[in-house]
């Protein structure tokens, strides 16, 4: 069983945690801050540029100058550009077992603020895997402590897990984390809306393609000449099915599949519309598919 506390309290005992000035050091140490970069391109500039902004504009208007735009090629083939740094990889560690402090104290953050709807181990992977990347990919503001960096980029993980498991826009979620109870449907203006997480994962979890392939693997593939000539046929037929069904059923199959069978809205799209719960649009569907299974017209086109 995921016990975070064991978890962090062993890292307390190793004693793995660095000030922000360490840090700071750690990726001077490699060349990795702004600073650093800003001073090579400098330098860079110093010994490449011959030419002044007024010489670079006449250049551009009438041609002239071509004897310092070839000096300038033949200097920048000499010194190569610079290019923002990274950390090693054993710095990467270094910093990643000392700012795990910062996974610790969002994964519980996070995981009150969603009233533990949401399963703390999840969150946990979320924040680490967010620091390891943030190690990996960041170029240091001096100014800025990195611990600042992972907390937004934390931030952004979590708010971009959630609506994935809510099945709705990055930009919904961030509003609902935000609580500003607005949400961006035009560049010109703020349309308010009603919105909340439903924490209904279990029905909405989205399958692997592993499993997706061991359930079809066995599934065989023969080509259907008839097909294109025969769907036209098979709508109708399926939408007279739906037809003598209950208004509530009928409703929720429209809004689930289109006329080519592509999906149109999520469970929790539906349950918005129709002001049902989204267990309840799982239930319909199952219930439906079976039915519709067991018609004699649709066997047909089996």
């Amino acid at each position: 069983m995921f016990d975070l506390d064991s978890i962090e309290n062993n890292w307390n005992q190793l004693s793995l945690k660095l000030s922000d000035e360490d840090i700071i050091n750690i990726f001077k140490s490699d060349g990795a801050t702004y600073t650093q970069y800003e001073n090579e391109m400098q330098e860079y500039k110093k010994n490449t540029s011959l030419m002044s902004a007024e010489d670079r504009l006449l250049y551009s208007l009438f041609g002239t100058n071509k004897e310092l735009i070839e000096k300038e090629n033949k200097l920048k083939e000499k010194y190569k550009e610079p290019e923002m740094k990274k950390l090693s990889s054993s710095n990467q560690k270094r910093v990643i077992e000392g700012c795990l402090d910062v996974v610790f104290d969002e994964t519980k953050r996070w995981y009150n603020y969603f009233e533990k709807n949401v399963d703390i181990e999840k969150i946990y992977y979320v924040c680490l895997e967010t620091l390891i990347s943030t190690a990996k990919n960041c170029t240091l503001a001096e100014s800025v402590p990195f611990r600042h960096y992972v907390f937004k980029c934390i931030e952004r993980s979590i708010i971009n897990l959630i609506s994935k498991l809510e099945h709705i826009p990055y930009r919904d979620a961030w509003c609902i984390i935000n609580n500003d109870g607005y949400r961006i449907d035009n560049v010109d203006y703020f349309k308010q809306v009603n919105m909340e997480f439903k924490y209904n994962y279990n029905v909405l979890e989205i399958e692997k393609p592993s499993k997706i392939y061991d359930r079809l693997k066995n599934e065989y593939y023969d080509v259907d000449y008839l097909k294109d000539y025969s769907s036209e046929e098979f709508i109708n037929i399926y939408n007279q099915a739906l037809d003598e069904m209950d208004d509530l059923s009928k409703n929720v199959m429209r809004l689930i599949f289109d006329s080519n069978g592509n999906s149109i809205l999520t469970y929790n799209e539906i349950s918005d519309f129709l002001g049902i719960n989204p267990n309840k649009v799982y239930r319909i569907k199952r219930k439906v598919l079976k039915k519709l299974k067991q018609d004699e017209r649709i066997l047909d086109y089996k």
